[in-house]
């Protein structure tokens, strides 16, 4: 009965996401896509994931426009996050800030299909996974909240895992797992903390582990391959780099490497960990650093890499780190660069404008 209603749910909500106006930077080819990326509106009056077909040069194409069966908030969510997509490529998750649920979307040769909607806590606004474990980081109530995915294409809330953050309006910004699924980590902007989780073996994380950040408003971070942590800090505009132990005890690599720009707020490392960005709101651009086999990160040039448009909210890397995406939300595009694999360095390729605002949330695949 709970699945007939939501579906009648998703159907009625279906009705009244607005059309989105997208203007996209070349026709649709017939050929196989190479990839996807994926945003949500974030539409308060009904979410959607819009799915965009990725060609072998980057170029976007819109695919498919889906509900989310939830709502959105049509403003900025402080977040990085709001989508995230299993390892195997085969289901994406959606968080709707504005009903205080998560949608679970099946990825098939058809596109995507909405699976299911679980309630969580208030204001959900980044989400996580590992294997068929999914971590939901509520920003209003202050906790984190843990589900599965069943193999019936459903979420299954885990008992006893909602644990809370460092304490009460703490702002936090992103939730996410180290490589191994073993360990959690969340970013709280408004106490200067990092909150680690160590997860059990039945899914339930225990902690927090809370810690201070070398520097002030740590956002954005992902984990590298190399179980490392690497985090953007808003208002140096810099980032910082760290050892984690088993017991997600972490310990500063590099501190604070400024990028001279402005507002680095959100973060993503290449899968092979030889590369981070940075998107940069203050300044609309994108910063590139390396990464040392140490983990040290050095800044590459004067911190300019790549300009977006403006008001960037998210960005992430294409599967073979052939692509980077950048989200920008008041600009209504997506800002795209191929990614040189000698050097890692950018270079602007078309994107997507005519987005409507208020997107929340970027995968690409």
């Amino acid at each position: 009965m709970s699945r007939i209603i939501r579906w009648v749910r998703s159907a009625a909500l279906s009705l009244i996401v607005a059309v989105v106006p997208i203007a996209v930077s070349q026709p649709a080819s017939a050929s196989e896509p190479a990839g996807h990326v994926y945003v949500q509106t974030n539409a308060a009056a009904g979410n959607a994931v819009v799915s965009f077909d990725r060609g072998a040069n980057g170029s976007l194409t819109l695919d498919q426009t889906v509900t989310t069966g939830g709502l959105g908030t049509s403003a900025g969510l402080g977040d990085q996050g709001a989508l995230a997509i299993t390892q195997d490529g085969d289901h994406l998750l959606a968080v709707n800030a504005g009903s205080d649920d998560v949608s679970l979307f099946a990825v098939t040769d058809e596109g995507l299909e909405l699976a299911d909607v679980q309630t969580v806590g208030d204001r959900p606004v980044s989400v996580a996974v590992s294997g068929k474990l999914v971590y939901v980081l509520n920003q209003g109530a202050d906790t984190i909240q843990g589900l599965r995915i069943t193999g019936a294409d459903t979420l299954v809330a885990i008992p006893n895992s909602t644990r809370p953050l460092s304490g009460t309006n703490v702002d936090a910004a992103q939730i996410a797992f180290s490589p191994d699924g073993s360990l959690l980590a969340v970013t709280e902007k408004a106490t200067q903390k990092i909150d680690t989780y160590v997860v059990r073996p039945n899914g339930r994380a225990m902690g927090p582990n809370v810690q201070a950040s070398f520097g002030a408003t740590p956002f954005g971070f992902q984990f590298g391959p190399d179980g490392r942590l690497y985090v953007s800090e808003a208002p140096t505009s810099s980032v910082s780099s760290y050892g984690v132990n088993a017991a997600g005890t972490l310990s500063v690599i590099s501190g604070s490497v400024t990028n001279h720009q402005a507002a680095a707020c959100w973060l993503v490392v290449t899968s092979d960990g030889r590369f981070a960005y940075t998107a940069n709101a203050g300044s609309a651009n994108v910063s590139q650093y390396t990464i040392a086999a140490n983990g040290a990160v050095s800044l590459v040039g004067t911190g300019a890499n790549g300009a977006t448009a403006a008001g960037p909210v998210d960005l992430d890397v294409s599967d073979g780190d052939d692509f980077l995406y950048v989200l920008s939300s008041g600009a209504g595009a997506i800002s795209a660069f191929s990614v040189d694999p000698s050097d890692g360095s950018l270079t602007s390729i078309a994107g997507v404008s005519g987005l409507a605002s208020g997107y929340a949330g970027l995968v690409a695949v």
